[in-house]
C-alpha cells in the first residue's frame, strides 16, 4: 500500500491591489520625513520642492521597473529573486547584504532621530550625554520588543503605521493657512547639493519595493502589484510634497530646526500642538527603527538558512523562536553607529545601499526583457516590456549613477566596507561548502572503491 502524499503547504492568496496599496504607503511614510525637511532645507532652500519631485520620479522608475519584473512571477522573493534569475546566486546574495545593511543604518538613523527630536524639546536630551542615553534606552527597547516575538512585534508596527500617517496629513492641509509667499523666494543652488538633497530624499521614498516580496500573498500578483507600487508611489510623493510645502511655507528657520514639524504643530496649535507632534514623530521613529530591525534580522535568518552566511548568525531562539543573535548583533551595531554619527551620513549610506540595489533591479529589468519569459518556470506569459520600459529603466539607472556620486568619501568607504565584509562571509561559506562537498565525494569514493 504507497503512502497517501502529503499536500504542499502554501501561502494564502489574502492581498489585494487597495490591500497592498495600503501596505505600501505604511512601509513608505516613516520616521525620516519629520527631519528630512529641514535637510532638504539646507541643501537647497526653497527648491527642495522640485528635488521631491526628481526623487519622485526616480522611486517611480525603480517602481515600474519592478512593476515589469512582478507581473511576471508569482513567485515571492522580490528584487533577491529578480536579480538571482537575472545574473546568478551571487548577485542575488548581494542583493540581500545590501537590505541588510541598508536596514542596519536606516535603524542607526532612525533611532538618532528619535533622539534629536526630543532633544529640541528636553535641554538635557540636547547634550552628548542625554543623547547616548536616550539612543540607548531606545534600542534596547526595540531590541527587546523584537526579541519577544513577531506578534508581539506586528502589533506594535500597526499601532506605530496609524500614528504616522494621519498627523502628517493634517499638518499638511492645515498649514496650508499659515504659509507665507517670501519663504518660497528663490536662492542659488549648487547642482551637487541638489544631487546630495535627491540622495537623501530617497531614503525617505524606500521602503515601496517590499509590495514585491510576498507574491504567492497577493490575490492577482501580475496585476495588482504593478498597480500597487505606482499608486504607492504618487501617494506618498503627493504627502511629502505637502509637508514639505507647508514646512517651507511656515518656517523662516527651516533649515537649522532640529524638530521642523513640531514647530511648524506649534505654530498652528500652540504648545499642546508641538508636544503632539513631537511625541508622534519620536513614536514614528521608534516604529520604524523596530521595522527595520525585524526586516533586517529575519533576512539575516533566511540568508543563514540558505548557508550564504554563517548558521550562527540566524539561529533561532529555542523558547521565542526568533533570532535573538541577529538581532543582538544588529541592535547593537546600530546603536554605535547612532551615538557616534550624524543623522544625514546615516541617511545617506542608507540611501546608496538601497539604491545599488535598485539599480540592479533596473539592470535586471533590461536584461529580462529581452529573454523568452515562457521559457523558464515561475515566469508569466506577458509579453516583454516595450522600448518604452526599456528606456524607462535605462534613463533610471542613469539616474541612479548620478545620484550615488552625492555620496561623500566617508559614506562611500562606510558602505565598500560593508559590501565586502558580505563578499568576505559568503566566500568563506561558499569554500566550506566546497570543502564538504570534496569530503562527501572522496568518501563516497572510498565505499565504492
Amino acid at each position: 500500500m504507497s503512502a497517501q502524499a502529503t499536500p504542499a503547504i502554501v501561502p494564502i492568496r489574502h492581498l489585494g491591489r487597495f490591500r497592498l496599496v495600503a501596505v505600501g504607503i505604511t512601509s513608505v511614510i516613516g520616521g525620516g520625513i519629520f527631519i528630512m525637511p529641514a535637510e532638504v532645507a539646507d541643501l537647497v532652500g526653497p527648491a527642495g520642492i522640485f528635488a521631491y519631485v526628481v526623487a519622485g520620479l526616480v522611486a517611480l522608475g525603480v517602481g515600474l521597473a519592478l512593476a515589469s519584473l512582478a507581473s511576471r512571477y508569482e513567485n515571492s522573493g522580490g528584487p533577491y529573486l529578480y536579480v538571482h534569475r537575472a545574473f546568478g546566486e551571487f548577485a542575488g546574495f548581494q542583493v540581500g547584504w545590501l537590505f541588510c545593511l541598508a536596514r542596519l543604518t536606516a535603524m542607526a538613523s532612525l533611532v538618532n532621530g528619535f533622539a534629536r527630536y526630543l532633544g529640541a524639546l528636553l535641554p538635557w536630551a540636547a547634550d552628548p550625554g542625554g543623547r547616548a542615553a536616550l539612543i540607548t534606552a531606545c534600542s534596547a527597547l526595540i531590541i527587546t520588543i523584537n526579541m519577544i516575538g513577531i506578534r508581539q512585534t506586528s502589533g506594535a508596527t500597526n499601532l506605530f503605521a496609524i500614528a504616522k500617517v494621519l498627523p502628517l496629513i493634517m499638518l499638511g492641509v492645515g498649514g496650508l493657512f499659515f504659509l507665507h509667499a517670501e519663504s518660497f523666494t528663490p536662492v542659488p543652488v549648487a547642482p551637487m547639493s541638489f544631487l546630495r538633497a535627491v540622495l537623501l530624499l530617497i531614503f525617505v521614498f524606500s521602503g515601496f519595493e517590499i509590495l514585491t516580496v510576498p507574491a504567492e500573498e497577493s490575490l492577482q500578483p501580475r496585476r495588482d502589484m504593478p498597480f500597487a507600487l505606482i499608486a504607492t508611489i504618487l501617494t506618498v510623493c503627493a504627502i511629502y510634497l505637502l509637508v514639505h510645502t507647508v514646512a517651507t511655507g511656515m518656517l523662516p528657520g527651516l533649515a537649522s530646526d532640529q524638530a521642523p514639524l513640531a514647530t511648524a504643530a506649534g505654530i498652528m496649535a500652540g504648545s499642546s500642538g508641538r508636544y503632539a507632534m513631537t511625541a508622534v514623530a519620536a513614536t514614528s521613529m521608534a516604529g520604524c527603527a523596530l521595522i527595520s530591525l525585524v526586516g533586517g534580522t529575519r533576512l539575516m535568518y533566511a540568508m543563514s538558512s540558505a548557508r550564504q552566511i554563517p548558521r550562527w548568525m540566524g539561529s533561532l531562539h529555542a523558547a521565542w523562536r526568533t533570532p535573538v543573535r541577529a538581532t543582538l548583533l544588529m541592535g547593537i551595531i546600530g546603536t554605535a553607529l547612532a551615538i557616534a554619527s550624524a543623522y544625514n551620513t546615516l541617511a545617506a549610506i542608507s540611501s546608496g545601499t538601497r539604491l545599488l540595489v535598485y539599480l540592479a533591479c533596473c539592470l535586471a529589468c533590461l536584461r529580462e526583457t529581452r529573454v523568452a519569459w515562457s521559457e523558464e518556470p515561475g515566469r508569466g506569459s506577458a509579453a516583454p516590456a516595450g522600448v518604452g520600459g526599456r528606456i524607462m529603466a535605462a534613463l533610471t539607472a542613469v539616474a541612479i549613477v548620478a545620484l550615488l556620486c552625492a555620496l561623500k568619501r566617508d559614506e562611500i568607504i562606510g558602505g565598500v566596507s560593508g559590501i565586502a565584509l558580505g563578499t568576505v562571509l559568503y566566500s568563506g561559506m561558499w569554500l566550506s561548502a566546497g570543502a564538504r562537498r570534496g569530503r562527501a565525494v572522496e568518501a563516497a569514493g572510498g565505499t565504492t572503491q
